[in-house]
């Protein structure tokens, strides 16, 4: 690498010299060219004048004498100069030439030609015609240049070898101790002083910089000391700071352990809460029936009391009596058929409902069906509140998936509704709708006209923990078990919009098939 940058250095001298010379001695010999054929021309053009009108003037009297011999050696006298193409006089009354001189020329674009009347007492006697070419001269020239490149070559190389010679001593022996100094410090070896390697002596760019790296050097030792130190400073924290994160580590998995168990079990409470409020919902509302069909037994026993006591007396039964003994015992039998038959409905459906919450087996339901189901059960925590609600339900919405994690769903959005949604207000409703969007996917929607929620809340209403009711009951668990088993139980999605004094809009978009799973995830 080092033998390579010398060479390319050495080349790079060489190169730019040559270039700074060839250059522009090429340009000048280009231009003294073009010049010289210019002068060249002009001079071809001036002596051409000048040759035609003495021939002219010294051959009239050989051609008024028709003494072709007399012209001849004047002729030739002039045609010796090389420059000279041809001659050529020509009389007005002969057909032939008085006198001819030609000579082979090789480049005509060099050769001009010029013809003048030849007079003799103020007539014209004959013509002549000369044609010079000024390729003689532009050789002459030539040669001349030719000389001075070789000279200008000789000079370029003795400058050249002269050059190299002094950087060979100057620079390229001096950059190749500093190259090779400077290899050494990439390569680690920082004992050793620069000084034995460079001629510190001088005071030239090139020992500047091995001075300058001298300093490097003693830097670098420095530096790599003090790392050293720091190294081994840090290597003692992270080992020590190691075994405080591993102790951490420990104590913050079993904290999360702790945490997993705590949430698993708030979640089962949060279930069976759910399922509680069903249960009192259910009770009291049975209340109603078994309440009405035990009045109804009382008034027919105490009938059949009467009735009882006439027979055992032997008094005597009047017709009138008896019928308004059947007329009660109809009318108590119709009342005690509608109550008996209304508990049975409603033990009937919370049957179903609970054994879907608890069971949470799959079956296929119409949706509207399980919605109406829900209702029943949820209604009576509604029924002595100033709240009220009301359903569009889409029937033939055909499912297969879990009723009783959709009914926890929809339990948990209704009592949020009455529990947060209304509160401080005197009226409310809660409207509950389903839909097919399509063949694949079903729509529920939970809206009231309650007091909203600001945005911060609405971010974190699916957090577990979160909620509004801290310290008077709220789990902070029943929006958060609602967006587990949408998106993991029934594979769909839920979106809440709400604006504060503006009510709540929950949307949840289910597929008609759900997903096969294993078990309800946090549910």
């Amino acid at each position: 690498m080092i033998r390579l940058a010398k060479s390319s250095l050495r080349n790079a001298v060489v190169m730019a010299l040559v270039t700074g010379l060839l250059v522009p001695t090429g340009a000048v010999l280009l231009f003294e060219s073009n010049a010289t054929r210019h002068e060249a021309m002009d001079d071809l053009k001036r002596d051409l004048s000048r040759v035609v009108e003495i021939l002219a003037l010294s051959l009239s009297e050989p051609i008024w004498q028709v003494s072709p011999d007399l012209a001849e050696p004047m002729i030739k006298a002039q045609v010796d100069d090389p420059r000279f193409v041809s001659v050529l006089v020509i009389e007005p009354s002969s057909p032939k030439p008085f006198a001819e001189f030609q000579r082979e020329v090789a480049d005509r674009s060099l050769t001009l030609s010029q013809t003048r009347a030849v007079l003799r007492d103020g007539r014209e006697i004959a013509q002549i015609t000369v044609t010079m070419s000024a390729a003689p001269l532009l050789e002459r020239r030539r040669a001349d240049m030719l000389q001075s490149l070789l000279r200008s070559g000789l000079t370029l190389t003795l400058s050249l070898a002269l050059i190299l010679i002094v950087m060979q001593r100057r620079v390229l022996q001096p950059m190749n101790r500093l190259s090779q100094a400077a290899a050494k410090l990439a390569a680690g070896k920082l004992d050793q002083p620069l000084q034995q390697t460079l001629d510190m002596g001088r005071d030239d760019e090139i020992a500047r910089v091995g001075k300058a790296m001298e300093r490097m050097r003693q830097a670098l030792l420095a530096a790599f000391d003090e790392l050293r130190q720091h190294a081994s400073t840090l290597e003692y924290q992270v080992t020590q700071r190691t075994a405080e994160l591993t102790e951490a580590n420990t104590e913050l998995t079993q904290a999360m352990a702790h945490l997993k168990t705590a949430q698993r079990e708030l979640v089962e409470s949060e279930k069976l809460a759910s399922l509680g409020r069903l249960v009192a919902g259910v009770a009291h509302e049975l209340n109603t029936p078994l309440g009405n069909a035990l009045t109804v037994v009382s008034a027919l026993e105490d009938r059949w009391g009467k009735l009882e006591a006439m027979l055992s007396n032997s008094v005597p039964m009047r017709r009138s009596l008896l019928e308004e003994l059947a007329r009660d015992t109809r009318r108590g039998q119709d009342i005690l058929q509608r109550n008996v038959q209304k508990a049975a409905d409603l033990v009937r459906d919370f049957k179903q409902v609970a054994i879907d919450q608890t069971t949470d087996s799959r079956r296929d339901f119409d949706l509207a069906q399980v919605v109406e189901d829900v209702l029943v059960m949820v209604e009576p925590s509604f029924k002595h509140t100033p709240y009220a609600i009301r359903t569009e339900l889409c029937t033939g919405a055909a499912m297969n998936s879990y009723p009783g994690a959709l009914g926890q769903v929809l339990t948990n959005l209704l009592m949020n509704a009455l529990v947060h949604g209304f509160e401080g207000r005197e009226t409310g409703l809660v409207q509950v709708s389903c839909r097919t969007l399509d063949a694949e996917m079903v729509e529920l929607l939970v809206v009231d006209d309650g007091v909203g929620m600001d945005e911060s809340v609405r971010r974190r209403i699916f957090d577990p923990f979160f909620t509004t009711k801290l310290g008077t009951g709220g789990s902070g668990l029943g929006m958060h078990i609602v967006h587990n088993i949408v998106t993991n139980v029934l594979g769909g999605q839920i979106e809440v919009f709400s604006t504060v004094g503006a009510g709540t809009r929950t949307v949840i978009r289910l597929p008609r098939l759900a997903p096969q799973r294993a078990a309800v995830d946090g549910a």
